[in-house]
């Protein structure tokens, strides 16, 4: 039964537009501890740079809520700002999940070095904006994927459709 569910229709078809890198700077995460759910941490963003159809930098305001979990996803909800070449701010609430073998799980949390590979990595990031030339971002689904730094994360956004 090869595909026979899938149809033929083009307006079922999704495209994928890159529309922005993020490259942001963290601070040491704030250990909660065990919440039931997991190990509560937020992690103050410090700042960074938007490229690609958004160009500017990432505020130093926000921080990344996680919860991280050894051995299920462990859920990332980012909260920031960025201000464009412009002056023009822009709210982002990015939620998402990271999840990877228990091992590197650990280096993860441990600030240690990690191939990408072994990490998936992707959210859904949200944006609010205050003129009409940047409405798109809030009439739009995008779609997020990232890989940690040593110090950081760096993003590449995608508008879905």
């Amino acid at each position: 039964m090869p595909n026979d569910w899938q149809s033929d229709d083009p307006n079922l078809e999704l495209g994928l537009e890159r529309v922005m890198e993020l490259d942001v700077e963290v601070e040491s995460p704030i250990e909660i501890g065990d919440t039931g759910d997991g190990q509560r941490r937020i992690i103050p963003i410090l700042g960074g740079t938007a490229t690609g159809k958004i160009e500017g930098e990432v505020l130093s305001t926000g921080a990344d809520y996680q919860i991280y979990r050894d051995r299920r996803p462990s859920e990332i909800v980012a909260k920031y700002a960025i201000e464009t070449s412009d002056g023009d701010r822009i709210y982002v609430e990015n939620r998402g999940m990271r999840f990877a073998d228990p091992e590197v799980s650990e280096r993860i949390r441990e600030g240690k070095p990690v191939d990408p590979a072994d990490v998936y990595f992707c959210s859904v990031p949200e944006f609010e904006v205050p003129t009409s030339e940047l409405e798109w971002l809030e009439n739009h689904i995008f779609v997020a994927t990232g890989t940690r730094r040593s110090k950081g994360v760096r993003l590449a956004v995608y508008q879905v459709g």
